[in-house]
């Protein structure tokens, strides 16, 4: 590796080719992560992102820089155009870049851009950009985003036990559609349905509340210009075969390869160059939908006989987004805040008050709208097909619903059985309660399915893989020279087709003889 990085340095080209090596060793289809030490910096567009935990101490210290250039940082916050050694504040980060000498001498120390920080000391989605022009050729240009963002996990599985990005456990059981958490560059919404169960669920630790249950049954996500969804098809025959994956409104079939998502123009869908991020499979029917930053939407899908229904358990991994039903819990609140920040303020003493803080309030201001749906729909169907505003009810004399069958309750032996292999205390009594409650085993293979997923965590560089390269035009400038050029590489592209007609050509001649 030593030999190759020396040999990367020489040259852009080489930079360049260290870097497509770099994201051949990716972690999926369309998906690079490099080991800081591994980081070439070609001269091109590109964005790295670095996702770093609330107060952890970062030390990216091996961005190479390219010996054929000079660097200057352009970005939001401290100084924002900062050439030569330094060490520079830029983003609460401090950066130290090799001088112009430095980078140019061949006898110089390794030329390597050093950052280092704490991630206390940085917003949600700091970043800076390095910018390079070549040494001998000034018209040629690029630059690279460094994008560092404080980041955390969080999500809702089951009838659903939701997980604040700031690790509050709390139930929330409304049925209809709503935003679990979104940013300037990522938005996740859930539909949430209500299940009929024969038995009242016991009281919910958190918010002391007793009430009925609901699963999500799919979801939606803005990322970037590109709008996903994961939807059952409005056919209960038809649905059960698989949920229906659509990008932009199409419908979609997801391979082994995986989906890029190309960005786009609003309506006018007009490529604009760059990648939303990627849709890939993953293992135990998991579907991993990545945005450029490294975020991770984690969908666990599960059919469920009983009800004819398909449920899922919703993971976000390395997010820095803060607003939502998962979203940040304000000092001195006792759930999220509302959408334009409100805080909801310390848990009420009276149940009646709780129930009408969550149920009614906070519920009613995250449900989303015909305007700011991301889903897709059917033909004469809207958000409001899905929403039962009634549900949970408050303290319920039953959780049945007309015209529909109760599911029946299993006991907890049954459900301890279920979730045995389930290792995660929290998750483990929340798939024992799921089970008891609606009597459905299949919650425990769910469970064990996110419990299998292997995030790509903080500390690590991330990137989306680049664009393919445009077709390099013919050098020469004469017509039978350039003819011959395109001969060529018509040989070499449709080489064994040439070579089967040949030998057809030569059957049929000795045939004849």
């Amino acid at each position: 590796m030593n030999a190759e990085r020396e040999k990367a340095r020489g040259s852009r080209q080489l930079g360049l080719s260290a870097m497509l090596m770099v994201m051949a060793a990716s972690v999926g289809p369309g998906v690079a992560q490099a080991d800081p030490q591994d980081l070439i910096i070609p001269c091109a567009d590109f964005q790295y992102s670095y996702a770093a935990k609330p107060g952890e101490v970062i030390t990216p210290t091996d961005i190479e820089t390219n010996k054929d250039a000079y660097w200057e940082y352009t970005g939001s916050g401290g100084n924002l155009a900062c050439a030569g050694a330094g060490p520079y504040t830029c983003a609460g980060l401090t950066v130290t870049v090799p001088t112009p000498d430095v980078i140019h001498s061949p006898a110089a120390a390794d030329g390597k851009t050093t950052i280092t920080g704490t991630a206390a000391g940085l917003g949600e989605q700091d970043q800076f950009s390095l910018k390079t022009t070549d040494a001998v050729d000034t018209t040629k240009s690029c630059k690279g985003t460094y994008l560092f963002h404080v980041t955390a996990n969080g999500g809702g599985w089951g009838d659903p036990h939701l997980t604040t990005v700031d690790g509050v456990h709390y139930d929330f059981q409304s049925a209809g559609e709503f935003t679990a958490l979104r940013d300037d560059k990522l938005e996740i919404q859930t539909r949430q349905t209500a299940v009929p169960t024969a038995t009242i669920p016991i009281t919910n630790p958190y918010t002391g509340i007793r009430h009925c249950v609901a699963v999500y049954t799919a979801v939606a996500a803005r990322v970037g210009s590109s709008r996903v969804t994961l939807q059952p098809n409005p056919n209960v025959e038809e649905s059960r075969r698989g949920m229906e994956l659509r990008v932009d409104g199409k419908l979609v079939v997801l391979s082994d390869k995986g989906i890029t998502l190309n960005a786009h123009s609003g309506a006018s869908g007009a490529a604009v160059g760059g990648i939303d991020g990627h849709i890939r499979k993953g293992a135990n029917g998991v579907i991993e939908i990545v945005d450029a930053r490294g975020t991770q939407l984690v969908v666990t899908p599960q059919y469920w006989n009983g009800p004819n229904v398909w449920y899922l358990n919703v993971n976000v991994y390395q997010t820095s987004a803060i607003q939502g039903t998962l979203g940040r819990i304000p000092d001195g609140s006792w759930i999220p805040a509302l959408p334009d920040g409100t805080s909801m303020g310390p848990k009420p003493e009276s149940i009646d008050q709780r129930y009408q803080d969550l149920y009614e309030k906070f519920a009613d201001a995250w449900r989303v709208t015909d305007t700011t749906s991301l889903f897709d729909y059917a033909p004469g169907t809207n958000t409001a097909t899905f929403t039962l505003d009634e549900w949970p009810r408050n303290s319920p004399p039953s959780c049945d619903l007309p015209g529909q069958i109760s599911v029946q309750s299993a006991t907890e032996a049954v459900a301890q059985n279920a979730c045995a292999a389930v290792e995660d205390p929290v998750r483990k009594a929340d798939c024992v309660f799921d089970v008891m409650v609606t009597g459905n085993e299949g919650f425990g293979k769910s469970y064990e399915a996110i419990q299998a997923f292997r995030p790509l965590g903080t500390g690590t560089w991330y990137s989306p893989a680049p664009p393919a390269p445009r077709p390099t035009p013919p050098t020469t400038t004469n017509g039978g020279a350039e003819a011959g050029g395109g001969m060529a590489e018509l040989v070499k592209k449709w080489w064994w087709l040439i070579l089967l007609l040949i030998l057809i050509l030569l059957f049929l001649l000795f045939r004849k003889k």
